[in-house]
């Protein structure tokens, strides 16, 4: 290493380190995770407009929480001030109530990467621009 570089290399590998959470997130499979929305989500959610006991998923991604029309979210929900994004989804998906207390939700989704899944295949089915790596998923 050249002498005066190690500095800068080291706040390189810190810098990258930050941004790896993210980046993480952003790798889910959505076709997994519909398998796993499959599995595990449809006794309580759907992504299309049906008669179930939660709120509707479709355009989940990037909408603020407690907002979805025809649903009597608690108020906790509808108090918090969260936009679902990567970051705020896994955040829910593996503790709702430790995310936001008060909430009916009691589900978690404990593995890492079911959460990706699952959050890719949300992304996926909420309009929002395609999932580079994954095609859109028919539900």
């Amino acid at each position: 290493m050249v002498e005066g570089s190690r500095p800068l290399f080291l706040i390189a590998v810190v810098c990258a380190a930050a941004f790896y959470p993210a980046r993480a997130l952003a790798d889910g499979d959505a076709k997994a995770g519909q398998v796993l929305f499959t599995d595990r989500c449809v006794a309580c959610h759907s992504a299309q407009p049906t008669r179930k006991p939660a709120p509707l998923l479709e355009g989940v991604y990037g909408r603020r929480a407690g907002t979805a029309p025809n649903y009597p979210y608690s108020a906790a929900l509808r108090g918090a001030s969260v936009t679902w994004n990567a970051q705020t989804l896994d955040k829910w998906l593996t503790d709702p109530p430790a995310f936001i207390p008060g909430v009916n939700m009691q589900a978690q989704v404990s593995a890492p990467q079911d959460r990706q899944n699952v959050i890719a295949y949300l992304k996926s089915i909420s309009g929002n621009d395609a999932i580079p790596g994954n095609a859109h998923v028919d539900h």
